[in-house]
């Protein structure tokens, strides 16, 4: 009886464990499809996102060199400390504008 049992078990260990050529194929073929769809629903998001960070870097980058360029703001050394910091390639612009923050006591 035991003999039976094993064999009954290997029967459907070798079933479960070695797939058929055509069942195989489309397994990959699923893993494939799916491996593509989340690549490129991730590109899709690092993109966007990416444009987006340009897009509000630019905008805070215009407003940092017009406050610069306005003398009569009594914020304008502060501007000016980042914008330098920044420009001179001394340090990345979140750097600077915390350095210049902690500086000129601006919140």
């Amino acid at each position: 009886m035991s003999i039976i049992y094993e064999l009954l078990l290997y029967d459907v260990s070798n079933k479960i464990l070695f797939l058929s050529n055509e069942r195989l194929i489309y397994h990959l073929l699923v893993i494939f499809a799916f491996s593509l769809a989340f690549i490129g629903v991730a590109e899709v998001m690092y993109w966007s996102y990416k444009k987006d960070y340009l897009r509000a870097k630019a905008k805070y980058l215009r407003e940092l060199i017009d406050q610069k360029n306005d003398l009569t703001s009594i914020n304008e050394p502060f501007y000016t400390c980042v914008y330098e910091k920044w420009n001179s390639g001394e340090m990345p612009l979140t750097e600077a504008n915390t350095l210049c923050s902690l500086k000129f006591g601006q919140d």
